[in-house]
């Protein structure tokens, strides 16, 4: 049965969630291995039914696709109660459409305190999104962290108790309303499902995995500090399941510009005019926390960076459609750096530094302007990987095979 990866290949926000949607419907499962409700993914109906998934994987409701959050993604069981109410009163019952490792680590409501702390006492802030994924993340590291199966037991309320001694001690942050929380893991229990039930769930079906984020955000490979705590890249998907798979294809998702939420650096960022232009055209406000994205031209050699790193086998181009009538058009293709030019960096502590090298483009008018043809050639000619899919809109069913 066919495995397939969909990642992002810039800093996040590039539309994942309306692409994997759309692409659900010929899947049997939709599967989320990393991440928690830091990630917002906004899917869009054709009667224009608007929903901001941040721990339900992004599967079409409309189908009979189902979703499964794996053990590598961090939930926040009020979140998830919440976003599951959202949709039952939308859709109706989903009660065997999502199923939930035991494994996953728990976010607490102090893990957001301590999340805010340390933001504000760094030397510099990162712009976490405060929602508490660090501090789990780290807790699970520590070996300290919860689970949803111990939440499940008879003892839940004394592992809770001891849980917040143990985050008083390290943190000096006080908690002890355990009440919503157990509430919210009991209503989650009909969904929750043990490692070896998941593994023969899911290891005769055909599967969509649904990268957070995007690689350039990844823990390990992308502009470290300015990243999230977990793995965006596919390698996160083995461990954020805890057994073996083979992918069969690997597609990154990016727009047709860049932005980004936070800090941290950013060579093509667009400030002034052009940057709230592209802003304002692409509606770019977080969908998890409602801040600006920073605005700014196509970065092909950290898009070229993020498919080497990732082995992406073909690409799917977002918001192309935004920039339909722009008066201008620029995209970077290399960097100076040291006196010399950079196509591909090895090294993304080196971003601070670089000068972007443009080359202006001619604008198209709208995706069937030749213009738009030499913009994907230019594309795949330097990425070495083919535009597979074009996102032609917001909507889930907006989107062509080319």
């Amino acid at each position: 049965m066919k495995k397939v990866a969909v990642v992002g290949l810039q800093w996040g926000d590039e539309g994942k969630g309306k692409v994997v949607t759309g692409l659900s419907k010929d899947f049997d499962w939709v599967v989320r291995y990393s991440g928690g409700s830091n990630a917002g993914h906004t899917v869009v109906y054709d009667d224009n039914t608007r929903i901001v998934n941040h721990l339900i994987p992004s599967f079409d409701i409309r189908a009979d696709t189902r979703g499964y959050i794996g053990a590598g993604v961090v939930v926040d069981p009020l979140e998830l109660v919440e976003e599951l109410k959202q949709l039952e009163k939308i859709f109706g019952n989903i009660d065997n459409r999502l199923r939930i490792s035991n494994l996953c680590h728990v976010v607490l409501p102090p893990h957001k305190e301590i999340d805010a702390l340390i933001d504000t006492r760094r030397s510099r802030s990162i712009g976490t999104t405060r929602r508490g994924i660090g501090p789990v993340l780290a807790n699970k590291a520590h070996r300290i962290g919860l689970r949803l199966v111990d939440l499940l037991k008879e003892n839940a309320d004394r592992v809770l108790m001891e849980h917040s001694r143990d985050l008083e001690m390290l943190y000096g942050v006080k908690w002890n309303d355990y009440s919503t929380v157990l509430e919210a893991v009991e209503h989650l229990r009909p969904y929750v499902v043990e490692v070896l039930t998941s593994k023969r769930l899911l290891e005769n079906a055909s599967i969509l995995f649904e990268g957070t984020q995007g690689i350039l955000l990844d823990v390990d490979v992308g502009t470290y500090p300015f990243v999230t705590s977990s793995n965006c890249n596919v390698t996160g998907i083995e461990p954020g399941l805890g057994f073996p798979v083979d992918l069969d294809e690997r597609l990154g998702v990016f727009k047709a510009y860049v932005t980004r939420v936070g800090e941290g650096p950013f060579p093509t960022e667009l400030t002034g005019t052009y940057g709230d232009e592209l802003r304002e055209r692409g509606h770019e406000y977080g969908a998890t926390t409602g801040r600006k994205r920073r605005c700014g031209w196509l970065d092909l050699p950290l898009l070229r960076f993020a498919i080497e790193v990732s082995g992406i086998t073909g690409t799917i181009i977002t918001k192309a459609d935004v920039l339909n009538g722009i008066e201008r058009l620029k995209v970077c293709v290399a960097y100076k750096a040291g006196g010399k030019n950079l196509e591909v960096p090895s090294d993304l502590s080196i971003l601070q530094d670089v000068e972007p090298v443009y080359l202006d483009l001619k604008p198209w008018r709208d995706l069937s302007d030749p213009a738009f043809k030499n913009f994907l050639e230019l594309i795949e000619k330097e990425t070495g990987v083919p535009v597979k899919y074009i996102s032609t809109g917001p909507g889930v069913d907006e989107m062509i095979v080319r």
